[in-house]
């Protein structure tokens, strides 16, 4: 079996106020990156990928570049939607610098190319070189470059479910994948936490899978949980997990147990 590799998944709307243009919540960023620094004393490979929140959300919306190149705009739509994801990124990394963390910024437009919307390639060379060299690589949602449609936005779950099925076809063992959101996990009707969400539970807990607050071109939780659902049955576990509580993170990458919602097959 090879290294085992957790990755972390940082909600938008944890970092980030959705609903207004290039916000950031400071304090739950710097709540999170001092996770992430408690996390790698356990000394497991991490890869840690965050959502873009108000940062590429409304431009993304405003020149509909998931959708594809719609007109002449949609090219202007490509570089503010790259410029504003990595703006964000660079805000991230240069938290999780100044915590003592030493990450990279990955961006996703430069290893991922598409095809009509699916994955066309993958290189995930310059991840694992940093990897070995004990970095902790940052990837986020971001503007992808399509053979057919000209442009796509993949979410960070999907760039983080693509880069884990990828590690575990190179010899990775992926042990989970953790997000970091809003909420101890899924509430159902009551206001609980549930605790497991498989594909026996998806479709009666269907209802209980709102969207997302704010301007989000993703998907929002309903999302989240078919991703993870998808990577679940592929291998790769998930679990939902309040980001803001603290030692949560890092509790439940050191294995001990916290509040959550736990994806499995």
């Amino acid at each position: 079996m090879g290294k085992k590799i957790i990755l972390i998944k940082i909600g938008g709307s944890l970092i980030t106020d959705k609903q207004k243009p290039f916000t950031l919540r400071k304090q739950a960023l710097e709540k999170i990156c001092n996770e992430i620094h408690l996390a790698q004393q356990t000394g497991k490979l991490l890869i840690l990928g965050h959502g873009g929140g108000s940062f590429p959300h409304f431009p993304a919306k405003k020149y509909q570049t998931h959708l594809g190149i719609k007109d002449i705009s949609s090219y202007r739509g490509i570089a503010e939607v790259a410029d504003a994801a990595a703006r964000l990124n660079r805000i991230v990394v240069q938290t999780l610098l100044k915590k003592g963390v030493d990450a990279i910024s990955i961006a996703p437009s430069g290893i991922f190319v598409s095809k009509n919307f699916a994955k066309d390639s993958l290189c995930t060379e310059s991840l694992e070189e940093a990897l070995r060299l004990g970095l902790l690589p940052v990837v986020y949602g971001d503007v992808i470059l399509d053979r057919e449609k000209g442009c796509t936005i993949y979410s960070t779950e999907r760039v983080l479910g693509y880069i884990g099925l990828a590690l575990q076809k190179h010899g990775y063992c992926i042990e989970q994948i953790i997000h970091c959101g809003q909420t101890n996990g899924v509430y159902d009707d009551n206001g609980n936490t549930i605790p497991l969400i498989n594909s026996k539970k998806i479709d009666a807990l269907r209802h209980c899978l709102g969207g997302s607050g704010g301007v989000d071109v993703t998907g929002g939780m309903i999302h989240k949980v078919e991703e993870s659902l998808e990577l679940a049955k592929q291998g790769i576990p998930g679990f939902i997990i309040d980001g803001i509580d603290h030692g949560s993170l890092s509790q439940a990458i050191a294995g001990i147990d916290v509040l959550g919602t736990r994806i499995e097959a």
